[in-house]
């Protein structure tokens, strides 16, 4: 059945003997309409209403991540791996075994999985960070501003933060370099690599300086 238009709230009495600002407050900690939160009564609860929403920056912009291009790319690349995958593993099956993993290989793979979960160690940090900025804010506009600069407070923070920035650096400097390593196995050049990495070919050959001292075997790549 098709409801009149109207305001639920106007409409909607109160039982008998029960003021109307405690309208189904009971239990629910907040002030509902026949169950559910009057998101325009609670304004804590009509800004909790938007805790789902996409991460968004003090200008109320979207904050922009990775850019969709390269989630798309990376979405094809990914279905095309999946097909490669699935032919190997058929060639394999009648041929007689997979192709076993290269040094390099194996060490990019142990990389990869460094760098996720460095990267999701710095997550959790800044998202401790983030939260902190409501209370932050309050206690400069207070005139507290000092307050923060305590070792408890904001040395620990810098420090956890830091650290936090530093893991996840370091892993991806890994990384690159365990992909450097496997570029050299399979004959690419420095020019190569760096329209791979899109950096420099100053770069590029500074990280096969590197990858080759670290694994002298490939000392005699180009």
């Amino acid at each position: 059945m098709k409801r009149a238009a109207g305001d639920i709230r106007a409409d909607r009495t109160a039982p008998d003997g029960q003021p109307e600002g405690d309208r189904d407050r009971a239990s629910w900690g907040f002030l509902a309409i026949d169950g559910l939160p009057d998101l325009e009564s609670n304004p804590v609860v009509a800004e909790d209403h938007h805790r789902f929403d996409l991460p968004r920056l003090s200008s109320g912009d979207v904050a922009a991540g990775l850019s969709p291009e390269l989630k798309d790319e990376l979405g094809r690349r990914r279905a095309e791996l999946e097909t490669r995958r699935a032919r190997e593993v058929r060639q394999a099956a009648t041929m007689g075994g997979v192709r076993e993993l290269s040094v390099y290989e194996l060490e990019a793979a142990e990389a990869m999985t460094a760098r996720r979960d460095a990267a999701v160690n710095l997550q959790t940090v800044l998202a401790d960070d983030i939260a902190q900025y409501d209370g932050g804010m309050a206690a400069i506009r207070a005139g507290l501003a000092k307050d923060i600069l305590v070792p408890a407070v904001g040395g620990t923070i810098r420090r956890s933060v830091s650290d936090a920035m530093s893991e996840l650096e370091s892993a991806r400097h890994r990384f690159r370099l365990a992909l450097v390593a496997v570029a050299i196995d399979n004959g690419m050049t420095a020019g190569q690599v760096g329209e791979a990495f899109g950096f420099s070919r100053q770069l590029a050959s500074r990280y096969l300086k590197e990858a080759r001292g670290k694994w002298p075997e490939l000392a005699g790549g180009r």
